[in-house]
């Protein structure tokens, strides 16, 4: 069975005000070619669909046009899960008319899918809560999906039925016993086995380098909300996740995070993007294989010393997103800036940096000088209202007051 994994699509997310909505279209008519070309069984897309809980209507256009043409028409099956930057009711939405078309959305993860439709290429054989098997033809076994939209504890209490006591122990605890009793009911040897789940998952406990995205919505929570690999069953062949931004491996045992389609803010400058393509077979090691995405504008932070220098490079940059850093002795203009947002209309952030000259003076120096400013105004004070400048020896006092101050 071959599988295209991909998730945080962000649909309608902006780069502080920049639209970015054409590179999206883009980059999803990209992946559903990927999807043709590589000639793949089933699609998994592991949440965040949208930026926000309420995204606009070509957002949600976007959204349900790619997903349709990954169903390549209803002949491929499609599971998308809710992420924590999507309304969990908003995903399930349109479910009526999605499985119509092959496609199964998820947003709560006692959600269990509805196999009353009949699919040319496929059918549902077995379904639960968060749990549905898949008999694909050309497919041998079958595939079985472990589906978990993002969940937290207060979820699992609400959807679940956790109790009180439960709540109380650690989300991973509780996300580990379900996979587990879910797996040894319905995950053998005889078929393909995947989970599919939003959460922030690392290694182990000691695996303190993985931060969650900039920008991102955190779902690891005082460390209490991390997923560690030991979680996952060992009946799981392949984990398809979503939430971290980079494409990587999670420890040994093909657990995977396909990472965002686009660069999304400033701490991902420089990340490649992919889709994750795994061939699975049954009580096999999964062979999977990263397919770098091409499409959409990449991001760079830039400094420069001249803004000569700086409207040169732009000029010869036109595709970048860009942070601009100008570092000078003077702060800039209005005419400078309107230079450089000639040169490109991608530069979102324009950052001058004055350098401290060789005459800044020093803190003792500054301290007089401010004191030399207020004798002169209570010099000239004085002078309005009592028509005589003050002597010395009412200076003196004023001058050990501010002093004290």
């Amino acid at each position: 069975m071959r599988l295209l994994h991909t998730s945080d699509w962000h649909l309608g997310k902006k780069l502080n005000n920049y639209d970015r909505t054409d590179e999206q279209r883009n980059v999803m008519r990209e992946i559903v070619s990927i999807a043709d070309e590589q000639n793949v069984d089933m699609v998994v897309v592991a949440g965040d669909l949208f930026d926000t809980y309420n995204p606009s209507s070509d957002a949600q256009q976007l959204l349900y046009q790619t997903l349709y043409d990954l169903s390549h028409g209803g002949q491929r099956p499609v599971i998308a899960i809710a992420g924590n930057h999507d309304s969990p009711d908003r995903v399930e939405s349109p479910e009526v008319l999605a499985i119509v078309s092959g496609i199964f959305m998820f947003g709560h993860p006692d959600s269990i899918p509805d196999n009353d439709y009949a699919h040319d290429k496929f059918h549902i054989t077995k379904k639960d809560k968060g749990f549905m098997e898949i008999q694909i033809p050309g497919c041998m076994a079958p595939v079985r999906i472990i589906y978990t939209p993002f969940t937290s504890q207060e979820r699992m209490q609400t959807y679940l039925g956790v109790t009180e006591d439960e709540e109380q122990k650690a989300l991973r605890n509780l996300l580990q016993n379900l996979w587990q009793e879910t797996a040894d009911r319905y995950c053998d040897n005889e078929g393909v086995n995947i989970l599919v789940a939003h959460q922030f998952v690392i290694n182990n406990e000691n695996d303190t380098d993985v931060e969650e995205p900039d920008d991102e919505n955190a779902v690891n929570v005082g460390g209490t909300s991390a997923i560690f690999s030991y979680n996952i069953p060992k009946q799981i062949q392949y984990t398809a996740l979503g939430h971290l931004h980079q494409c990587k491996k999670v420890g040994d045992n093909n657990i995977w995070y396909s990472g965002s389609p686009l660069e999304y803010s400033f701490a991902e400058t420089n990340q490649d993007k992919f889709v994750l393509i795994s061939d699975i077979e049954p009580n096999k090691e999964p062979s999977v294989n990263k397919i770098l995405l091409k499409s959409g504008c990449k991001l760079k932070r830039m400094t420069f010393s001249n803004i000569l220098d700086a409207t040169n490079w732009l000029k010869e940059n036109q595709d970048y997103w860009v942070e601009l850093t100008i570092v000078s002795d003077n702060y800039l203009s209005r005419s400078d800036k309107q230079m450089l947002y000639d040169a490109s209309g991608k530069i979102t952030t324009i950052i001058p940096q004055v350098n401290n000259t060789g005459d800044t003076l020093s803190a003792g120096s500054r301290i007089s000088s401010i004191r030399t400013d207020n004798t002169a105004l209570f010099k000239s004070y004085f002078t309005k209202m009592k028509g005589s400048e003050p002597d010395q020896s009412l200076i003196d006092l004023f001058n050990e007051i501010i002093s004290q101050q």
